[in-house]
């Protein structure tokens, strides 16, 4: 009788331990739900900001880019200012999708190019980007810093040739 009355005790005293500890393990979870919840809404609202910067950025450099095509119109430097064209118009593209992951940005910028003349693709790397080691440095980075810093690289070197031209 001792036995099953020290039983009984037993599993009433692990049924109320086990009673608050899963009371505990669903508040964990529900405050890791609502965790996750916040963080995604965090996600979504940086995603939406980013993707406003860039094509805030995008605008900016289409408008330097067709300032430089404008300068350049009688200068020898128009056909490698050209060049820069497709990799300009195409910038969200490949802002998109160097953001998805790190070593997609000479694929898309070949596949850009490729919509345009496949031959223009090999003309851009061999004129402009293995003309200078700072460009191939970014070039080699194959990622979204790399292509911005690139861009920028690009449209400022173009815009300093025009300038000490005059």
């Amino acid at each position: 009788m001792f036995a099953v009355l020290l039983i009984t005790v037993l599993f009433v005293a692990i049924s109320v331990y086990f009673y608050f500890r899963s009371e505990k393990l669903q508040r964990d979870l529900l405050i890791s739900k609502r965790e996750l919840a916040n963080t995604q809404k965090e996600s979504i609202a940086l995603s939406k900001s980013i993707a406003l910067l860039a094509s805030s950025h995008e605008d900016f450099v289409k408008t330097r880019l067709n300032l430089l095509i404008a300068k350049t119109e009688q200068s020898s430097e128009k056909s490698d200012v050209s060049l820069l064209k497709p990799l300009i118009s195409n910038y969200a593209i490949i802002f998109r999708e160097c953001l998805t992951g790190k070593g997609k940005m000479q694929k898309i910028i070949k596949k850009c190019f490729s919509n345009q003349d496949p031959e223009v693709f090999k003309e851009f790397t061999h004129k402009v980007i293995k003309a200078d080691t700072k460009f191939q440095r970014l070039w080699g980075s194959n990622n979204l810093t790399g292509f911005v810093s690139l861009v920028e690289s690009l449209l400022i070197k173009y815009d300093g040739v025009k300038k000490t031209d005059k």
